[in-house]
């Protein structure tokens, strides 16, 4: 937050449209369908769903719905703008996350730039329509916050309760906020531990933890009640999420877009390792605690970018500085190229230019991947659109046993028949899954199960290798395409 530029305007709105062009996309996501389901509900109803209705496997069961927020504003934004809504509300949290990083980081704007895309392309995996985008901005926020009154917190902290009440309806994920929290306070003591000359004071420090405190029973003003702080435990304890859910599997680097994050990190290791300076406590524990958690679940990426950029931006421009001084011409001209942004005067005409044309681009970039056809496309590609469509006009008696990653789509569009697991892992815990991928994977006591919860009618995968095995056990296979198989089971077969 240093060095801020006389044309800071201009390059935060033109970092704004960038993010924007690159997180505008096709609004399709396992999960969405269901947020939109319980979102929907909630309009109509006006009270948040507390209980399960969707499935067969937990009806009736206390859910501890941590979104119930942000899916209002997913289902508001469908009502609204239907898919374009839904893109460009997916587009726009993106973009503001990453342009309070913008604003957090240090050295001129094409520095800055440069490193928002770097960023960018580490959280773009995670960027999907679902409720984990507010998680992004307000632990962006969060972060600015930590960042900017590290030594003299004052009145500012005043505000962090609010942000949790805030947070913690959006998303579950308001937990990363305490652990951010946790390693701002361990590295405020261990600063003064080393006793270094910047290190925040005694009564500083118990205002950070006096606040941390307050805003952790804020949380607790939350439809969900006492129950909201089972939700980090609830997940994390679920033990077959590496196994069956990719985006909670460690990061394969062998995959392409999964190199962006190792670059930064080492990158940014680096960075602390040559600027020449050491690293103030906060950042060197949140550098540890989020390295760590993405290397243990790639959907931590984008809370890893966001909080590991600043300080990528201000240890590494000093290395850059230094190599300045040390009289390398090369870098002596991309270090002064990096800097005009800071002398240059406005130019109006040629800035307005720029960001209208962009601005156009997002526009049309927004609508285009939005529209019907493409919307038709996206979602026969991934799931069973065609399936459906024959069971809704078949109605076929009985439970429905489906695949996993297609149990938001049938909530969705099949309302009408309960599904057996969906995207709700907190909700099935190990004892469903393991049960959904016993069945799947025909392993000891699969029919038991199938018999077990009388499922007579099977939507799954038209590679799987169930429909061979079925049809020895009295079902018949009544529809098939290129995504999905449907099969029925006999009367005669039924136990």
């Amino acid at each position: 937050m240093n060095n801020q530029p006389s044309r800071f305007p201009f390059f935060a709105v033109l970092v704004f449209e960038l993010v924007f062009l690159m997180a505008v996309r096709t609004p399709v996501d396992s999960d969405l369908f269901w947020h939109l389901a319980v979102g929907e509900q909630t309009l109509q109803t006006g009270h948040p769903v507390l209980s399960d209705t969707f499935s067969y496997t937990r009806a009736g069961a206390a859910w501890i719905n941590h979104s119930w927020l942000g899916e209002v504003v997913l289902a508001w934004a469908y009502r609204v703008g239907g898919w374009v809504g839904l893109s460009f509300l997916m587009a726009c949290l993106a973009g503001f996350s990453l342009l309070i990083v913008y604003w957090m980081m240090s050295g001129p704007p094409l520095w800055r730039a440069f490193l928002i895309v770097l960023i960018a392309t580490v959280s773009a995996p995670v960027w999907s329509p679902r409720p984990q985008l507010f998680t992004l901005v307000c632990l962006a926020i969060l972060w600015g916050l930590t960042r900017k009154f590290r030594g003299g917190a004052g009145k500012a902290l005043f505000f962090l309760p609010f942000l949790f009440v805030i947070w913690s309806n959006l998303h579950g994920g308001y937990s990363l906020g305490f652990i951010l929290l946790g390693c701002q306070i361990l590295g405020m003591g261990l600063d003064r531990v080393l006793r270094r000359q910047d290190a925040p004071s005694l009564r500083s420090i118990g205002q950070w933890g006096m606040w941390s405190v307050v805003s952790g029973l804020a949380v607790l003003i939350n439809p969900n009640g006492l129950n909201t702080w089972k939700i980090p435990f609830q997940t994390v304890g679920v033990q077959v999420l590496q196994q069956a859910i990719p985006e909670w599997a460690s990061p394969d680097f062998h995959v392409s877009f999964q190199q962006p994050f190792l670059l930064m990190l080492v990158g940014l290791l680096l960075a602390f390792g040559l600027s020449g300076r050491k690293v103030e406590g906060g950042g060197l524990a949140a550098t540890v605690v989020f390295s760590t958690l993405a290397l243990m679940a790639r959907r931590n990426f984008g809370p890893f970018a966001i909080v590991t950029g600043p300080l990528l931006a201000e240890y590494g421009w000093q290395v850059l500085e230094r190599l300045k001084a040390g009289g390398n011409s090369l870098l002596n001209r991309l270090v002064n190229l990096g800097s005009t942004g800071e002398t240059n005067k406005p130019r109006l005409f040629l800035d307005a230019s720029i960001l209208g044309l962009l601005a156009l681009a997002c526009l049309v970039k927004g609508f285009a991947v939005s529209q019907p056809e493409q919307m038709s496309r996206a979602l026969q590609a991934s799931y069973p659109v065609k399936a459906v469509a024959w069971i809704r006009e078949n109605q076929p008696p009985g439970r429905l046993f489906n695949e996993y990653a297609w149990g938001g789509y049938i909530i969705y569009a099949l309302p009408e028949y309960p599904v057996f697991v969906d995207g709700r892992t907190d909700l099935y815990g190990d004892e469903i899954i393991d049960e959904w991928l016993r069945i799947m994977n025909q392993e000891e006591g699969w029919m038991d199960l199938i018999n077990r919860y009388h499922i007579r009618l099977m939507l799954i995968p038209a590679d799987s290798r169930l429909p061979s095995r079925l049809k020895t056990q009295g079902w018949r296979l009544a529809y098939q395409d290129d995504v999905a198989s449907v099969l029925i089971r006999q009367e005669q077969g039924f136990r």
